[in-house]
C-alpha cells in the first residue's frame, strides 16, 4: 500500500511540476508581446500584478512565477522546454 501511495504522490508532483502542456509555447507567443495594456510604472503594481496573473493563468504559465512549476533537474528531459517557457515569460514581464 505504501508504494501505491508513493506512486500517486510522485505522479501528482510530476503533473504539477512539469506538465508538458504548461510548458508549451504557442505559435502566437513571441518575446516582444505585451501582455497588458498598462505597463508597470511604479504606481500601478496591484492592478498590473492582477492583470499579469490573469493573462499568465490563461496561458497556463502562472506556475512559472509562483513556483508551482519548479525548474526540473539537470538530467530531466523537460529542462530545455522549461527554460524556453521561463525565458518567454521573463521577456513578457519585461515588456
Amino acid at each position: 500500500m505504501a508504494s501505491f501511495t508513493s506512486f500517486n504522490q510522485e505522479d501528482t508532483k510530476k503533473k504539477m511540476a512539469g506538465d508538458s502542456e504548461n510548458l508549451k509555447i504557442q505559435p502566437s507567443d513571441n518575446p516582444g508581446m505585451s501582455l497588458v495594456s498598462n505597463p508597470l510604472n511604479g504606481r500601478n503594481f496591484l492592478s498590473w500584478s492582477r492583470s499579469i496573473k490573469i493573462v499568465l493563468g490563461a496561458k497556463m504559465k502562472l506556475g512559472l512565477i509562483n513556483g508551482k512549476i519548479p525548474k526540473p533537474a539537470e538530467d530531466d528531459e523537460e529542462l530545455e522546454q522549461w527554460i524556453r517557457a521561463d525565458c518567454m515569460v521573463t521577456s513578457w514581464l519585461l515588456n
